[in-house]
């Protein structure tokens, strides 16, 4: 999988991704508005990369690296969760307020509507990441469901075709 756009390039994982990835996911900053809010070991983002290249391999839904120049700063992609399938993205710290998720996802959100032929994606996210939810709704999803966890408000949006 390439796509590129105008300032990224987003391709598969490949294992030589994991030191970088490891090094983003250690970072408190990075993992504040995930479900599991500890930074992860390098242990757990080996496997995360792992899994998104066999998750790849099997069903070509999965998360996708995205690259600046030839630096990994953070993935965008799919993962499936029950019966939805989820649009998500996580960047390095240094890398947040450019642009980059709002350059990326719509993107990726083309690829896996036409190459893939999914539909009713969702995408969710913690209420107080503000940059995430507003690049949802910039993507036209539509808020859904709000379901309280309790580390905050978790916010569900659906394409609107299936919500």
């Amino acid at each position: 999988m390439r796509i590129e756009t105008e300032r990224l390039l987003i391709r598969s994982f490949a294992h030589g991704d994991i030191p970088r990835y490891a090094a983003i996911v250690a970072d408190p900053r990075v993992t504040k508005h995930l479900r599991r809010w500890e930074p992860h070991s390098y242990e757990e983002a080996r496997w995360y990369v792992e899994d998104c290249i066999a998750r790849e391999a099997a069903t070509g839904v999965a998360r996708y690296a995205v690259l600046s120049g030839d630096e990994l700063i953070g993935f965008c992609g799919f993962k499936v969760v029950g019966d939805e399938v989820d649009l998500g993205w996580r960047y390095a710290h240094a890398h947040w307020g450019r642009g980059y998720a709002s350059e990326a996802a719509p993107a990726v959100l083309h690829y896996g509507s036409t190459a893939l032929g999914l539909r009713g994606i969702t995408a969710h996210a913690f209420e107080a990441n503000v940059a995430s939810v507003r690049v949802i709704e910039k993507l036209g999803f539509e808020l859904v469901d709000r379901v309280e966890d309790p580390r905050g408000t978790i916010l569900r949006y659906a394409q609107p075709d299936s919500a």
